[in-house]
């Protein structure tokens, strides 16, 4: 079995984006809301919800009382059977989550190239910072 050595580091001096330029998300209560508004258009309840996407009665209560947001997959999904967009069922919902839960600058060492690291960037920054990032990723023969 492989060992999975990571080490993360997490830099500091992180600063959120800022309001104007963050991707609009819904909470899960809207979210909720929002699908049991698209199912009463329907003429269903939340049986035939299910039925119609495939997906278990329980996880669609879920949903509609606002306890959880549904995944990539289930957007899919419930879209589909609600005939519209996956956006307009849940605006920026990858973006959102990309821009709460993911830390904007990771570096984790590789095991299997020792004095290498994996680097991952997820930050707002102007086109000529973003430029010179990719110069010294290509003076670094990546």
């Amino acid at each position: 079995m492989v060992r999975k050595n990571r080490t993360h580091v997490a830099i500091g001096g992180d600063t959120p984006t800022p309001a104007g330029l963050r991707p609009k998300y819904l909470s899960k209560q809207e979210f909720g809301r929002r699908l049991y508004n698209l199912m009463l258009a329907k003429g269903w309840h939340q049986s035939e919800l299910a039925r119609q996407s495939g997906l278990p009665r329980d996880r669609i209560s879920t949903y509609i009382r606002g306890v959880a947001m549904p995944t990539p997959a289930n957007v899919q999904a419930l879209a589909k059977t609600l005939n519209i967009e996956p956006e307009a069922l849940l605006p920026n919902h990858v973006e959102s989550a990309i821009d709460e839960d993911a830390p904007s600058f990771e570096m984790k060492s590789s095991t299997a190239a020792p004095g290498k690291a994996w680097l991952r960037v997820n930050r707002l920054v102007s086109f000529t910072t973003a430029t010179k990032i990719a110069e010294l990723l290509e003076q670094d023969g990546v």
